[in-house]
């Protein structure tokens, strides 16, 4: 009996085993907080959906190192103190460098600002000055329609008096013509 049971034995592991592996695998784990320190279990299979802006993904080996040193530093190992003093004293430098360079964007984008105000200002007032300028193209543009019209009308009017004047001029010659050769006439029949 003992074969026997042991075979039982070995199957039950092996569904044991089997039960585990397939529920870790294909598991969707998301992932939404970044404000802590939180330690997830994940296996191989599972997928992974980060929905924050830096997450750390470590094996058991990496994070136990990571652990130890930083539980060693929060204790204040005096070998870490020189370290972790050079970088507060390196966050600081930087504070103050963001600090300079927003202080630096703040001028730049007054001046911006400024230069922006000014540029619309200016393009307002060039934008007034060309409407003027339409304007007075446009009454120019009329001034000197009424001027063709009136020019044309005094060429018509100059050329009905040429011709009223040619009609004139060979009305009397035509006249005095005939009054030429009726006194001819008349002196010829005396």
């Amino acid at each position: 009996m003992k074969p026997f049971t042991l075979h039982k034995l070995l199957l039950a592991i092996f569904f044991c085993i089997a039960a585990t592996q397939g529920h870790a695998q294909d598991r969707l784990k998301t992932f939404k907080d970044s404000s802590g320190t939180s330690i997830y279990s994940i296996y191989r299979g599972d997928t992974l959906l980060i929905r924050c802006d830096t997450a750390f993904i470590l094996n058991k080996t990496t994070f136990g190192i990571y652990k130890k040193f930083y539980d060693k530093t929060r204790q204040g190992n005096s070998s870490f103190v020189g370290i972790m003093d050079s970088y507060e004293n390196m966050i600081r430098q930087q504070d103050t460098m963001l600090r300079q360079k927003e202080f630096y964007y703040q001028q730049l984008k007054q001046q911006f600002d400024s230069l922006s105000g000014s540029s619309l200002a200016f393009m307002d007032k060039t934008s007034t000055s060309l409407q003027g300028i339409s304007s007075s193209l446009d009454k120019a543009t009329t001034s000197l329609v009424e001027t063709q019209k009136l020019l044309e009308d005094s060429r018509k009017m100059l050329e009905e008096e040429r011709k009223k004047r040619n009609s004139r001029a060979l009305k009397f010659g035509i006249g005095g013509a005939v009054i030429g050769a009726l006194v001819a006439a008349l002196i010829a029949s005396n």
